[in-house]
């Protein structure tokens, strides 16, 4: 209860739940209180530009007239990737949410206008961005059935280190009044290279704790914690 928490989660990993993602959402406002402050990932990775895209591929022939037309991105009504879980609660009463194109994050408490208020469009899980104010407010995070290959605080970690691994991004947004592609740094995917050993040993220095919520695998944590162990470990590997 009070707590700030990041949660990344994968509802079919629970199993059967009465009332679907609407429940799980609720439970976690619930078990926070009215002084806590719940976060998750809201990120849309079909704002990116077309001609990155795998599932479906874009024909070449049809890259420009797809840019013409794709949607730009709405913190209103963009929906996110990240799943059931996190998409319910970008549509639930009074969630905030930051405006970054791709990488967004939702909120919902009284630390929320704060969270979501800043969003750097560079390196956009680094500074100047929700995943630096929640590490600031000494946040948890809950991974519900889910592992460590899909916790954001290592890419915020990642982003701290001089030898960090990185690529880059294009995607449009409104300049003047004019639809227009920019193209920015960011942080490599880790694509499970580094991210479940950092997991795993950070589990095993007992900084974490491990349970059960049907028949998923929870594992709570502090972030700070976390980021702290996750840059020595990059600034040693990488």
């Amino acid at each position: 209860a009070g707590m700030t928490l990041m949660v990344h989660s994968s509802l079919s990993k629970i199993g059967c739940v009465v009332g679907g993602a609407p429940v799980a959402v609720a439970a976690l406002i619930d078990q926070l209180g009215d002084d806590g402050t719940l976060a998750m990932p809201a990120a849309t990775p079909e704002c990116t530009d077309p001609a990155t895209w795998t599932s479906p591929a874009v024909a070449e022939k049809w890259l420009e007239e797809v840019r013409d037309h794709q949607p730009l991105f709405d913190a209103r009504t963009t929906p996110t990737a990240m799943g059931v879980i996190p998409e319910t609660f970008r549509n639930w009463p009074d969630t905030l949410r930051s405006d970054h194109p791709l990488t967004s994050v939702c909120a919902r408490g009284p630390q929320a206008p704060g969270v979501v208020s800043e969003h750097a469009l560079s390196f956009s899980e680094g500074r100047g961005t929700p995943f630096e104010k929640l590490y600031n407010l000494e946040s948890w995070i809950l991974l519900l059935g889910v592992g460590f290959n899909r916790c954001t605080a290592l890419h915020f970690a990642e982003c701290l280190v001089e030898k960090r691994r990185t690529m880059t991004h294009r995607f449009a947004v409104m300049d003047a009044g004019q639809k227009t592609w920019i193209e920015v740094p960011d942080v490599a995917d880790d694509n499970s290279a580094h991210f479940p050993a950092v997991g795993e040993q950070f589990v095993a220095t007992g900084k974490a704790v491990v349970g059960q919520v049907g028949e998923a695998q929870a594992t709570l944590l502090p972030m700070r914690d976390l980021v702290e162990f996750a840059t020595a470990y990059f600034e040693r590997e990488l």
